[in-house]
């Protein structure tokens, strides 16, 4: 709460600390905070970030840190603790990084957390492997916000529009539109995408909708007249082309044989 004692009265014994002297853990600690920001220092160096509503923090064993929310706003903070070699494997290989301990997080989170909870309050001791194997996802989740935050800002901005472009591929798209929504400029964006995949958005998004376009025709009996209405294209006939320059055959023809790969 706004203008509360940190760390709260309820938090255990074992595990409070005061602002002055830090605190360094035995095991690793995964921090969501949902509302509210604060302030997060860690290392021998007194590294500082700030943390802030929709973000998740990672404790590591060993490492000095402290940790408060803003005196003003406060925070909500839910978190669990997690002794498991699965960590220090992931530490050790690099997929988890005490430079890189505090992340973006993401409705998954959210959701493993609620989970934990749920199991938690029913009866912990005996959810205990529920429990666990929920703390590994969580690790799971933590690699893979962790590597998106180590890469460049214009492979993270590729990423995310490639995902984007394969989840949004049977809709109506508008790849300007989704230079915007990534906060950039449409030129800006088609020179990074092409830079980093060797094809303009609108490219790689004929090329989503053309290997969509084999699974359907592979696996159904629709026309190409159903096909390029299902995947956004403006006739049977553009589909037919887009088609044909990419996997070297007709519709027609690949329905026939979806697996012939001509030789």
């Amino acid at each position: 709460m706004p203008r509360s004692p940190y760390p709260p009265i309820r938090h255990p014994d074992d595990h409070h600390f005061d602002w002055k002297r830090g605190r360094i853990l035995q095991a690793y600690q995964v921090i969501l905070i949902s509302e509210g920001q604060g302030l997060f220092e860690f290392g021998h160096r007194g590294r500082t970030q700030q943390v802030r509503a929709g973000s998740v923090v990672l404790l590591f064993p060993g490492v000095w840190h402290r940790f408060a929310p803003d005196a003003e706003l406060g925070w909500t903070e839910n978190w669990i603790e997690c002794r498991s070699t699965a960590f220090d494997f992931a530490r050790t290989a690099g997929l988890i990084d005490p430079a890189r301990s505090v992340l973006p997080s993401s409705s998954e989170f959210a959701d493993v957390f609620e989970k934990i909870h749920r199991l938690a309050i029913e009866e912990g001791l005996s959810n205990q492997s529920l429990i666990s194997t929920l703390g590994l996802q969580l690790l799971a989740l933590l690699s893979r916000q962790s590597e998106l935050a180590s890469a460049a800002p214009a492979d993270r901005l590729v990423e995310r529009a490639r995902v984007l472009l394969m989840e949004r591929c049977t809709q109506h798209v508008s790849v300007e539109k989704l230079a915007e929504e990534l906060g950039v400029s449409y030129s800006h964006f088609r020179r990074v995408f092409r830079e980093k995949t060797g094809s303009s958005p609108k490219q790689h998004l004929v090329s989503l909708r053309i290997r969509r376009a084999q699974d359907i025709f592979a696996n159904t009996d629709k026309s190409v007249k159903e096909v390029a209405g299902l995947l956004g294209f403006s006739s049977a006939f553009h589909l037919s082309t887009q088609f044909q320059a990419i996997v070297g055959r007709s519709p027609s023809s690949y329905k026939k044989a979806p697996f012939d790969d001509g030789s």
